[in-house]
């Protein structure tokens, strides 16, 4: 499988409790999707997390590490089969701030620029202060099924906070 990754866009998924329903919003630049593994025409397999990643332009894609290892592939010198910067004991939530970023200082944090952006209606906020939205309408692209109370729709990272 030849394959390069694409391009654009983070996404925060925002799930519904009761529902179950998925929505998607593209809020800042970066990577979307996985990242396949560069094998090079030396044989070198380059994970992502390898500094040679971005230069490898002429490759063999793999789905795994285990798949390029397996074809007579082998790793760069000084990389391991895993990232090792974070282990799960250095994990602190109160490094990562306390709430949602306000990036263009406009009072609502990025959870209420997803759902202003996602609602296909008008919403509406809690208070004159416009930061907490609390009504709207989002439609679930798997189920179809519309939801219209906020507080129903949970965030959730695409990078678990542990590995950023």
């Amino acid at each position: 499988m030849n394959a390069t990754s694409r391009k654009g866009a983070n996404f925060v998924g925002i799930f519904t409790r009761s529902s179950g329903a998925f929505l998607t919003v593209f809020l800042c630049t970066g990577t979307v999707g996985a990242d396949v593994i560069k094998q090079s025409s030396s044989g070198l397999c380059h994970p992502p997390f390898s500094p040679w990643y971005e230069r490898t332009q002429s490759y063999t894609g793999f789905d795994s590490l285990d798949a390029c290892l397996a074809s007579d592939g082998r790793l760069p010198k000084g990389i391991a089969s895993e990232p090792t910067a974070t282990s799960s004991n250095d994990y602190e939530r109160s490094k990562f701030g306390h709430g949602w970023a306000d990036l263009d200082s406009d009072g609502q944090g990025s959870r209420a620029e997803a759902l202003i952006t996602l609602s296909t209606i008008p919403v509406t906020f809690a208070g004159v202060a416009e930061q907490r939205v609390v009504r709207g309408r989002w439609v679930s692209p798997f189920t179809g099924k519309a939801v219209f109370d906020a507080g129903d729709l949970d965030a959730d990272h695409v990078v678990p906070l542990k590995y950023a």
